[in-house]
């Protein structure tokens, strides 16, 4: 079988999260193909492992609200839907328009339930809108810049995730006993990944 190989990061750019504090870490998958592809997988399968569910898909829509809305409904999951007060613009087809981007909170209660989501709702976060997992307690998202990033309260339980840049891997954030330091992150690893690179030490094959 071939090694899926990671790095893991704890001194990365973690600007875009108000962690008050949290154990965060980074991890990327060093892609081969596609990165994008490849680091979707690298999700599914730590949250695989990991196998805290029910949990929250949070996704910061775009002009495809009623299209969202839609899916959900067909496929019939349990959703919420917020509106930032700030409008954001965008432009197509020679015209600019503003919005309140909407956020989707979807419930999801399997690893199957989570797959579908994200087959269906990632390419928004390769196309750079705020996309992320919450596994305990709720995280609130607060605009900065024309950006959503999440905010978190060291008041109460968080574990949390935020997808990275253009797909390229994922952010993690906890306050959990069971996640503060990275040998419990590369235990947590599934099967088949192994941690090449910790921080910038590159680690010997």
């Amino acid at each position: 079988m071939c090694v899926k190989e990671v790095w893991i990061s704890e001194d990365g750019d973690f600007s875009e999260v108000e962690d008050d504090g949290f154990y965060h870490f980074y991890l990327y998958r060093f892609e081969e193909v596609d990165y994008q592809e490849e680091n979707k997988q690298l999700l599914l399968d730590f949250l695989g492992k990991l196998n805290i569910f029910p949990l929250k898909v949070l996704i910061e829509g775009y002009d495809e609200e009623e299209e969202m809305r839609q899916m959900l409904d067909n496929l019939r999951f349990s959703y919420t839907v917020e509106y930032f007060i700030d409008t954001r613009m965008y432009s197509t087809g020679g015209n600019t328009f503003t919005y309140h981007p909407p956020f989707f909170q979807i419930e999801v209660f399997s690893l199957d339930e989570l797959q579908l989501i994200m087959t269906k709702t990632y390419h928004l976060a390769t196309q750079n809108q705020y996309y992320g997992i919450s596994f305990i307690n709720s995280v609130q998202l607060i605009s900065r810049n024309g950006y959503s990033i999440p905010k978190l309260s060291k008041n109460k339980d968080i574990a949390a995730l935020k997808v990275s840049h253009d797909g390229q891997g994922f952010y993690f954030y906890s306050n959990l006993s069971t996640l503060q330091k990275i040998e419990q992150v590369i235990s947590m690893l599934p099967k088949g990944y192994a941690v090449t690179q910790i921080n910038d030490r590159v680690i010997e094959k």
